[in-house]
């Protein structure tokens, strides 16, 4: 049985901003913010991500401090939520693949407090966001959880 033909994202959604919080005394490292725009791209084309900022690192004050992991952890979760095929995670979206090409436009992550499987289930945390816009035809809503960084 082959996969289900992708279809492109109709339309822009900017904004898409999602948030894990780290709690007071957890030991799990679940802190991770993120912010991303998702464009269309022609049928055919191949999703994509691109960073249009430089990771934060979470000190007094914010500096910009590449954090090449958490970077490529999003960008893992976002494609494969877009590709709806993600066997790992519990809460993945199954269905027909989605051609969109996100753009990330700011990513806050802390020295103890972040981890790798945080920022991919952020990205597709972010995805699932972004699609329900264009579902319910609504502007993103902030997103402020605690993942389950079952990745």
């Amino acid at each position: 049985m082959s996969s289900p033909a992708a279809v492109p994202l109709p339309y822009a959604v900017r904004g898409v901003r999602v948030h894990s919080r780290q709690p007071v005394g957890a030991c799990a490292p679940l802190f991770g913010r993120v912010e991303l725009d998702f464009e269309p791209l022609p049928a055919g084309a191949e999703p994509a991500v691109a960073f249009a900022c430089t990771s934060m690192g979470f000190t007094r004050p914010l500096t910009p401090d590449p954090a090449p992991a958490y970077e490529q952890a999003l960008a893992e979760g976002v494609l494969l939520e877009l590709a709806a095929a993600d066997p790992r995670h519990p809460d993945a979206r199954s269905g027909t693949p989605v051609v969109a090409r996100a753009v990330v436009r700011a990513l806050l992550w802390h020295y103890t407090d972040s981890c790798d499987r945080t920022f991919r289930a952020l990205g597709a945390v972010a995805v699932r966001e972004a699609l329900a816009c264009v579902a319910e035809q609504r502007a993103p809503r902030l997103i402020d959880t605690r993942v389950r960084a079952f990745y």
